[in-house]
């Protein structure tokens, strides 16, 4: 039995007016649950899509794929067009906020309705982990839904036609759904792949990550199904004998999703939801937002439908799409580092951006496109050219702009000279006792760093440093991303063999990948440490010094969008590398004349704030981190090898560096720009003098206690 669908359901548009207002009062730090709000527009998505298809298969027989794929590029594809080409724009005339070279992947990745699995394979890349968010990392939802766009009536053309064809067969009639006239068979196919697909959440927000469950079509599809199963089910058409009924399952729905969304709002430190949330509650809000849609079509006249179906409420629906698409891109772009004001005149500006960017994209481009008459073959031809044209633009606009280098190192040298050495105490520099002769241009002090890949970074400028002395040479540097006394089981041989076929004097290390250990169980990682520089400095070996560094400050990470998230996990991380810290400052102590702990923080936190850029004595900034506030641009590099020089120079009977090391083609190796753009000749904002490090607990509390 099919029933023509009605054109317009006025409540529909209030759901996504919820939706939308939920998903930027979250981006906004104003909702902590309010990424909810995408579910909800996947649910309503996979209702209104099935209900046309079955719509124009009850009418006609069959569904025309050409056509339908043809009206959804319309809808949806100007919109994405204008704001890549604005965005490629502002990105090539060098706009704030962005930096061209990080836009390129994801803009194309958006125009080709990949995102969300481009976000997914850079979540799997450990340097691309760290890079900054961009004004486009929401259109993962627009890819999800456009995939289903493009595999949903493929899906519902074939099921529906095996049915038939096996119906005919067997000379028995077809059983078809109670809404569209579909067969049965749709329906159980649907419900199982549904189910799979809400399996695969939970199994891979447990098992994977939550990222990985958040993001990806397979993961994210039971949504879209499910409001394909609802408009499967229940007829798009009002129920005048049964209103109440209905309006109650609408008032019962929609306190379902608003429980839901008052309690998922208790995130973790690091933004995500709370583990519940991929055990059920998700679904429990999918089928509160089932509920309301269905509900609302059935009783229209019912207080929930009413409400939402206010002319303010719908307005706000219809604009929906181009509001989700331009409200991230003015608040990632819109902050007060790139307009100097905060608070309440922050948040005025914002809106007021967003919704003329909205209206402009409505009413002067999707609308009038959606009602052209496309029949004529040039008009259709702008479909390709303008799909062509944006990607060329955006591949113009997003070469990457000169790096930071080390141009003005030398003005920054004088200027910090006083204050790059090393903290003073138990372990200074000049309790260093080593044995033999002192080291010389004929025999110089052979150097092995390790660590993790902020020193692999650092490492180029802490070489040329050292060798720029004349008397130290690095003969071996196994930094390498991930590397830890906890991570690297092998740990021992690989040392043992380094220290057999390179012969190193001193050792130079840092790295963070112990932390946790070190938080939770410090006693076992006190003894590890013991261990390793014992190890290091067996007798015979030859190392005589092991030089611990204190791991550069990191700051805020930009990948998490959430500011409240943003300063727990900074200040939980600023924590664990303060017990790390605590624990290397004691174990050295128990190797005296052949151990030392040298401090950093006067460099890249002075007086308690974390430094992203060096001021020169000139008064101009140089980026001294990369874009994700944790790894070295050359900056950062070559002063922290100034530093390591200047405390071991005395001691050590080092020479002093001969000048124009810190400008040696090592500045421009290809690390400093992996990922793309990520060390940025860039400026601060006026007036910039950092951010305030996180107030940490560690140093008041006694460690030696809990293990």
């Amino acid at each position: 039995m099919s029933t023509k669908a009605r054109q317009y359901w006025p409540a529909l548009d209030g759901v996504r007016a919820v939706a939308i207002v939920c998903v930027v009062a979250y981006h906004l730090d104003h909702l902590g649950s309010g990424w909810i709000g995408v579910d909800i527009f996947f649910i309503l998505s996979g209702y209104l899509i099935t209900t046309l298809l079955l719509s124009e298969r009850g009418s006609s027989g069959r569904i025309a794929l050409g056509n339908f794929w043809a009206r959804r590029a319309r809808r949806l594809l100007p919109a994405v067009l204008l704001l890549l080409v604005v965005l490629g724009v502002y990105a090539w005339a060098g706009g704030p906020g962005l930096v061209p070279a990080q836009l390129r992947d994801p803009a194309l990745a958006t125009l080709f309705y990949v995102a969300n699995w481009q976000q997914i394979a850079y979540a799997h890349n450990y340097f691309a982990a760290f890079t900054a968010p961009t004004p486009l990392v929401h259109t993962w939802s627009l890819a999800i839904e456009e995939q289903y766009y493009l595999v949903w009536p493929i899906l519902v053309v074939a099921v529906a036609g095996l049915a038939a064809s096996f119906g005919s067969r067997r000379g028995r009639t077809v059983r078809t759904v109670p809404a569209g006239g579909a067969p049965r068979a749709l329906l159980y196919v649907t419900a199982l792949l549904a189910l799979v697909s809400a399996v695969a959440m939970g199994l891979t927000a447990h098992l994977v990550s939550v990222n990985r469950a958040y993001l990806g079509t397979d993961t994210r599809a039971w949504e879209l199904l499910l409001g394909g199963m609802a408009a499967m089910v229940v007829r798009p058409v009002p129920s005048p004998g049964r209103q109440r009924p209905w309006a109650a399952l609408t008032v019962l729905g929609a306190i379902a999703v608003a429980v839901v969304v008052a309690l998922a709002g208790t995130s973790t430190a690091l933004g995500q939801p709370p583990g519940w949330i991929w055990d059920g509650g998700l679904v429990l809000a999918a089928l509160g937002a089932v509920a309301v849609i269905t509900g609302s079509v059935r009783a229209p006249a019912g207080p929930i439908a009413w409400t939402l179906s206010l002319p303010p409420v719908r307005w706000l629906g219809r604009v929906s799409y181009s509001l989700y698409l331009w409200h991230w891109p003015v608040i990632d772009l819109v902050t007060p580092s790139t307009i100097g004001i905060s608070g309440v005149q922050l948040l005025a500006v914002r809106l007021a951006l967003m919704m003329a960017a909205t209206c402009v994209s409505y009413y002067v481009v999707e609308g009038p496109l959606r009602r052209a008459n496309w029949a004529a073959w040039w008009r259709r031809a702008l479909v390709p050219i303008g799909f062509g044209a944006t990607a060329a633009v955006l591949v113009a606009a997003t070469v990457a702009p000169p790096l930071a280098g080390t141009a003005q190192l030398a003005s920054t040298s004088k200027h910090q000279a006083g204050r790059v050495s090393s903290a003073a105490g138990p372990m200074t520099p000049r309790s260093v006792a080593l044995t033999g002769s002192a080291p010389s241009v004929g025999d110089p002090l052979r150097v092995w760093i390790l660590g993790d890949s902020v020193m692999e970074d650092s490492s180029p400028g802490v070489t040329a440093a050292l060798q720029a002395t004349g008397r130290a040479t690095v003969v071996a540097n196994s930094s390498f991303g991930g590397w830890g006394l906890t991570t690297q089981l092998a740990w021992v041989s690989q040392s043992q063999q380094i220290i057999a076929d390179y012969h190193p004097q001193m050792i130079i290390g840092t790295w963070s990948w112990d932390d946790a250990v070190a938080e939770h169980h410090p006693k076992t990682y006190a003894a590890l440490l013991r261990r390793a520089l014992a190890t290091w400095m067996t007798p015979g070996d030859g190392v005589e010094l092991v030089v611990l560094l204190q791991f550069p400050q990191t700051g805020p990470s930009p990948t998490l969008l959430n500011a409240k998230a943003q300063a727990q996990a900074w200040a939980a991380e600023t924590e664990a590398q303060d017990d790390w810290d605590a624990i290397a400052k004691k174990v050295v102590l128990e190797f005296p004349g052949h151990a030392l702990y040298l401090s950093t923080s006067q460099l890249f936190a002075p007086h308690g704030r974390f430094l992203t850029w060096f001021r020169t004595a000139d008064g101009d900034w140089v980026r001294a981190r990369k874009e994700d506030n944790t790894h070295m641009c050359p900056l950062g590099a070559a002063e922290l090898g100034q530093l390591v020089v200047n405390d071991l120079m005395a001691p050590l009977g080092l020479g002093t560096p001969q000048p124009g090391w810190q400008y040696g083609a090592w500045t421009t190796e290809p690390r400093y720009n992996d990922p793309p753009g990520a060390c940025p000749a860039d400026q601060p904002s006026a007036h910039y003098t950092g951010v305030a490090v996180p107030v940490t607990t560690a140093r008041h509390r006694k460690k030696a206690g809990h293990d």
